[in-house]
């Protein structure tokens, strides 16, 4: 355990000692606060799966003000998301800890959702923010004794997950769709409309064990290219090297490298021009998503029934292998031998079928 985390875990049990009677278990609740916290402070496409719930928390209880902390990197995604009242930045760690509580406390928040969170600091800073309520989806974490109700692991999709929280207090006007808000901003309008009507290739992931072999998006590339297709590819700057290969391969005039390329703000603008995204389990993926654009998506160590496509499946194709073999190992020690599974005829069959209905 680091140093930092036992220092905190001291304050914790300091603090609690101080105010006994803060934390409140749910059979208490009988009054909707003035002011929600929302946590959705970790990656990209956990904060994108967490939309559905905040919208469905201020459409149910529009008088009460929310209060989102989301990972400082993504806030310029949410600038224009209609159901957060103030966004906190969130910078990981304890990095700044202290400040992030100081911002959220001056908002004297009494209830905590925490959608998605960097444990064990998700739930210190609803403790020592004030709130008396604390929800989080299910945990092994050993600060659980401190939540307010302990729910129990459903077979069910992430977003519901979500959702089972603000039910708990009678939330009634549900949304399952994610969404960012409008896409306004006329410069980035102009900038990336020159890239209508191309097809997207996400190459890369948060983890290695969720990547495509970069062969085969080649071979697709490829296949499109010959029916006459254009091809950007998306990811970050480590990717760039990566998206080369396919340019090399392929022509830099059928094939765009955008890894590295546009910022967080600018990301919906780009996606939301494609003709459709082949992608790995990522972000960008959910993005994709939310934008209402095509997808086929690839997956083998995770499982889609539960972070996959959840609305429009009319518009979206999941190609999914059973690569579970690889949830065996620590995440550190798993390479991507389960996306091996999947192969270049599964991908062009889902094209296809997306093609026959919606003319790609």
């Amino acid at each position: 355990m680091k140093l930092d985390q036992i220092f905190f875990d001291f304050l914790t049990k300091i603090y609690l000692k101080k105010h006994p009677n803060q934390l409140k278990k749910i059979n208490h609740f009988d009054k909707i606060p003035k002011t929600f916290l929302v946590i959705s402070n970790t990656a990209l496409g956990d904060l994108l799966l967490s939309t559905p719930a905040i919208k469905s928390l201020k459409n149910s209880f529009p008088n009460s003000k929310i209060i989102a902390l989301i990972n400082k990197n993504y806030i310029p995604l949410m600038k224009n998301f209609p159901y957060i009242d103030e966004i906190i930045p969130y910078y990981g760690g304890y990095k700044k800890f202290f400040k992030i509580i100081k911002n959220i406390k001056k908002y004297k928040p009494s209830m905590a959702f925490i959608f998605h969170g960097n444990g064990p600091q998700d739930i210190q800073i609803a403790i020592f923010s004030g709130c008396e309520f604390i929800l989080k989806h299910p945990t092994k974490s050993k600060l659980k004794k401190y939540l307010s109700f302990d729910f129990k692991k459903k077979k069910q999709h992430t977003i519901e997950d979500r959702l089972d929280l603000i039910r708990k207090i009678g939330a009634n006007k549900i949304n399952t769709l994610m969404e960012i808000g409008d896409l306004n901003n006329e410069k980035y309008l102009k900038q990336f409309k020159k890239y209508k009507n191309y097809i997207g290739f996400q190459i890369g992931a948060a983890d290695k064990y969720k990547i495509w072999p970069i062969e085969n998006f080649i071979i697709i590339a490829k296949y499109l290219i010959k029916k006459g297709k254009k091809i950007i590819i998306t990811g970050i700057d480590k990717e760039f090297k990566f998206g080369e290969k396919i340019v090399n391969e392929c022509g830099k005039e059928n094939v765009i490298n955008m890894c590295g390329k546009t910022t967080i703000e600018e990301l919906p603008y780009l996606i939301k021009n494609l003709k459709l995204l082949i992608t790995n389990d990522t972000g960008t993926m959910h993005l994709a998503i939310a934008l209402k654009i095509p997808t086929i998506s690839l997956f083998a160590a995770t499982d889609p029934k539960g972070i996959g496509p959840y609305q429009d499946l009319n518009i979206h194709k999941v190609v999914y292998k059973d690569g579970s073999f690889i949830q065996k190992f620590p995440k550190k020690q798993r390479d991507n031998s389960a996306m091996k599974l999947i192969n270049v005829e599964d991908v062009i069959k889902a094209y296809k079928e997306l093609n026959e209905n919606l003319s790609l």
